[in-house]
């Protein structure tokens, strides 16, 4: 039986080979050209994209070290591109028509696709198999890797040269200052699909730069911008006083779980990215108090990449005092290289948080003049040096008052020992011939009656500080700010701003601060137009001083008090009934003396 049915299965095997045979061979296996591997052929990638692209077109050219022969086909090579849509199947790519000791070819791919993930590109020259060659011979190939990112920015916002001010006391211009920054930080560019984890590590290869250095950092919608960087691969540096920490400012606790609290790694080189908290100042001592602003977009791609060494400095802090309650303002400059560089040597310096290293002194990039405190140890005061170059008589050009030169001070704090000293300058320019403006946050007693005492139409000395319930601010300048008209050394017709941190008081010789001198008509005009308009919409010629609000991120509130010393020079406890300045913009150090600290 078994015999039977043995001999029946091998009839219906016979019979379907007889009726279907070309399906037995579709199924016979795929004869393979034999090759030979030869090491000696070796094939390598010469020219190829960056490593990370920002371009859907990659150009890659490669060369054999064998020579071309173009009558009897001699090295060709097999290329293959894997990655985001593509197949991976290997072809035969473009040979030069040239001939030489070597192979060389080119070929370009277009419309490649953004992505995270990677593509891999791969060239290998062979000899392929005719004119006797029994096998195609093929020699070692050469690889590389890289990526294709969207760029990409949250704003298109482009900062204006020039400065910008922000009014309190109306609802729709009171973030004017921080929103100017917030929209920069948007308008960084960087790449869509990098994050998270493919951010490069090689620092030519970041989008920009965002470098900040701040008294306080207490805006939620400011941090936020500032991590959304962070995420398209733009290296965020921060820079804060240590006043605030993660515990009482949530935005800068976001912040420093984005970015990180270290600044350097084991082995000494900087984070791309950190916010720290400088112990007792980066520089100088006892307080950080500069604040600038600093981008720079480093992109290839030149036409998306607007953002280039961009400077901003003023008063302004990223807190909703420096908005809701402040006067402050933000001067910004694009593509100044000189006055970017200036500044981020400064920030450099500032990261180390290490203490005083050396005397920037004064540096000049156009009409630009940067100084930088603490200077060493007996410099005078660059602010005195400025208003003693006055010269009261012999303005023309448009310039000063009837032929007089004109200083308008627009300071946040104004006391102590140096505080007199400055306002017997402005007395002897004043006695001299000058017009002299002044408005003021927090001034002591003994300042405002050297000002005022025997002053006619040429002096004013307003206070900008005003309260409801007569013991809390509500509003104040918390500028600190000089622009002169006039004759200034040899120069008769002569416009100039300084403006930055640097309050009229002891401290501000030995804190981290920045003062910037701007020889600029324009400039000049805009800041008179603020002060004016400060000094129409709320002013006073009556002395008074309130403790500053609570809240906004600010130091714990010490009232001040007047040193022997500065009383024998003259400062004067205020009337009585005039309420004490007690504020945390200022605070007493152990010498009794009032230090500006906001």
């Amino acid at each position: 039986m078994r015999t039977v049915r043995l001999l029946v299965l091998i009839a219906l095997v016979l019979s379907g080979t007889a009726l279907s045979p070309l399906t037995v061979a579709q199924a016979a296996p795929r004869v393979v050209a034999p090759r030979v591997v030869d090491p000696s052929l070796v094939t390598r990638i010469v020219g190829r994209p960056l490593s990370l692209s920002t371009t859907g077109r990659a150009t890659f050219s490669y060369r054999a070290n064998r020579p071309h022969e173009a009558t009897v086909p001699g090295v060709l090579f097999r290329c293959t591109l894997s990655g985001p849509g593509q197949s991976g199947t290997p072809s035969t790519c473009p040979v030069d028509a040239r001939s030489g000791p070597q192979t060389t070819g080119r070929i370009t791919y277009t419309r490649l696709l953004a992505s995270r993930r990677a593509y891999k590109f791969t060239v290998q020259a062979f000899l392929p198999r005719r004119n006797g060659r029994p096998a195609e011979v093929v020699g070692r190939a050469d690889s590389y890797l890289w990526r294709i990112f969207n760029v990409v920015a949250r704003d298109r916002f482009l900062p204006s040269n020039g400065p910008s001010f922000n009014r309190p006391l109306s609802t729709t211009k009171r973030r004017v200052n921080l929103n100017r920054v917030i929209r920069t930080v948007d308008s960084m560019p960087g790449y869509k699909q990098a994050y998270p984890g493919l951010c490069p590590t090689d620092p030519a290869f970041s989008p920009g730069t965002i470098r900040v250095s701040l008294y306080s950092l207490f805006d939620r919608a400011f941090a936020r911008a500032l991590i959304r960087a962070r995420k398209r691969c733009v290296s965020v540096q921060v820079l804060m006083n240590d006043h605030l920490d993660r515990h009482t400012d949530p935005s800068w606790r976001h912040l420093e779980d984005a970015l990180g609290t270290r600044v350097f790694t084991p082995s000494r080189t900087v984070r791309p990215h950190f916010a720290h908290r400088c112990h007792r100042a980066c520089r100088g001592g006892g307080v950080l108090h500069t604040k600038m602003y600093l981008f720079n977009s480093t992109l290839r791609d030149a036409r998306r990449n607007r953002l280039r060494h961009v400077v901003m400095v003023g008063s302004s802090n990223m807190t909703s005092n420096a908005a809701n309650i402040q006067y402050n303002d933000i001067f910004v400059q694009r593509g100044n290289v000189g006055l970017y560089n200036t500044f981020n040597r400064m920030f450099n310096l500032y990261r180390r948080d290490n203490g005083f290293h050396r005397n920037p002194g004064t540096t000049t990039n156009g009409v630009f003049q940067t100084t930088f405190w603490p200077q060493a140890r007996g410099a005078a005061d660059p602010y005195m040096r400025a208003l003693r170059a006055v010269r009261c008589t012999g303005a023309n050009g448009g310039t000063g008052i009837r032929g007089r030169s004109v200083v308008y001070v627009n300071m946040h704090a104004w006391f102590g020992t140096r505080g007199l000293g400055l306002a017997d300058q402005l007395r002897r320019m004043y006695s001299r011939g000058c017009y002299v403006r002044v408005l003021y946050g927090f001034m002591s007693f003994g300042v405002f009656k050297k000002l005022r005492k025997g002053t006619g139409e040429r002096m004013s000395v307003r206070r900008t500080l005003f309260s409801r319930d007569g013991v809390t601010a509500y509003v104040y300048s918390h500028l600190k700010n000089v622009n002169i008209s006039g004759h200034v050394g040899r120069d008769r017709s002569t416009k100039l701003v300084y403006t930055g941190s640097n309050n009229f008081t002891n401290h501000g010789l030995t804190f981290d601060e920045v003062m910037v001198r701007i020889a600029s008509g324009s400039v000049y005009n805009a800041y008179v137009k603020q002060f004016r308009y400060m000094s129409r919409r709320l002013s006073s010629a009556t002395y008074a001083n309130y403790s500053e609000p609570t809240g906004g991120g600010r130091a714990p509130r010490i009232a001040a008090r007047i040193s022997a010393a500065e009383r024998a020079m003259g400062e004067l406890a205020p009337p009585p009934g005039t309420p004490t300045i007690e504020s945390d913009a200022i605070r007493v150090g152990a010498d009794g003396r009032l230090q500006a600290v906001d």
